[in-house]
């Protein structure tokens, strides 16, 4: 189950990409990794998932963000795509 602040933080950080940060992000940083903390709108680069939460958490250690692939509807795939 997920918890209501997690909902919360998925939600605005969300809001933030389409509204903010979408059309920049995919001409510029198209495949990378983006966390964005709602609270501050600080958002993080990583060419892996695991990069950009580590920048999100070295910044904003007590906060949680949402990370995402710029881009695409999910962060991984897996299994095989044809």
């Amino acid at each position: 189950m997920v918890r209501k602040k997690t909902e919360d933080v998925v939600r605005r950080a969300t809001q933030l990409y389409e509204e903010r940060l979408r059309e920049s992000l995919e001409r510029s940083n198209l495949n990378d990794f983006v966390a964005i903390e709602p609270d501050s709108g600080d958002y993080f680069f990583g060419k892996t998932l695991t990069e950009a939460i580590q920048a999100s958490r070295a910044a904003h250690p007590d906060r949680i963000a949402f990370a995402m692939r710029i881009g695409h509807s999910a962060a991984v795939q897996i299994g095989v795509m044809h």
